[in-house]
């Protein structure tokens, strides 16, 4: 039910600044309660690729978010997880345990 961001092979590797997590077949309402609930654990989430026709700017020059499908898909349905490295593999676990809830109180 979770699309991972690309992992490194052998002709990328990551910068790991950012995870950004999109969850399959959800809207834009369920996401944002899924940041609300996770959020209430004390997990920062965000949302932080927002598409150029969503911004004030774009809009006020035409741009419709309608005329780019696939960059609202993405955005719609992606979640920014935290990544840093002191970041312990119990916080992980955390992370994932909270991330797993909130899609089975929200979607499921």
């Amino acid at each position: 039910w979770v699309q991972l961001p690309p992992q490194d092979n052998e002709n990328q590797t990551s910068s790991y600044h950012l995870f950004a997590l999109r969850i399959y077949n959800i809207s834009e309402i369920q996401r944002d309660l899924m940041i609300k609930k996770i959020s209430t654990e004390g997990i920062g989430v965000n949302v932080h690729f927002i598409p150029m026709p969503m911004l004030t700017l774009f809009k006020e020059n035409g741009y419709k978010i309608e005329d780019y499908p696939v960059a609202y898909d993405n955005y719609s349905r992606e979640i920014s997880l935290p990544i840093y490295p002191q970041l312990s593999n119990p916080q992980v676990d955390y992370i994932i345990d909270k991330i797993v809830e909130s899609y089975y109180l929200v979607v499921k």
